[in-house]
C-alpha cells in the first residue's frame, strides 16, 4: 500500500524550513532521493530536527 502519491520518477530533497536551503553533497550539487522513505531515513540517521527539515518533491 502506497501512502504517498508521488508518481513514477519522482526524485526527493531535504529542505530547511526556515532558511529555504537544501542538503548539498558537495558545493554545487544538491542531495536527491528516489524514495521518500530514503530521505526520511536520512534525517534521523543524521539527528536532524524533524520539525525543521522536510522531504519535498522534485520532479
Amino acid at each position: 500500500m502506497r501512502m504517498f502519491n508521488d508518481g513514477y520518477g519522482a526524485r526527493f530533497r531535504i529542505r530547511n524550513n526556515i532558511t529555504g536551503t537544501y542538503i548539498h553533497i558537495s558545493m554545487f550539487r544538491v542531495l536527491e532521493f528516489r524514495d521518500r522513505l530514503d530521505a526520511l531515513a536520512y534525517i534521523k540517521r543524521h539527528n536532524l530536527n524533524q520539525m525543521i527539515y522536510y522531504v519535498e518533491v522534485v520532479r
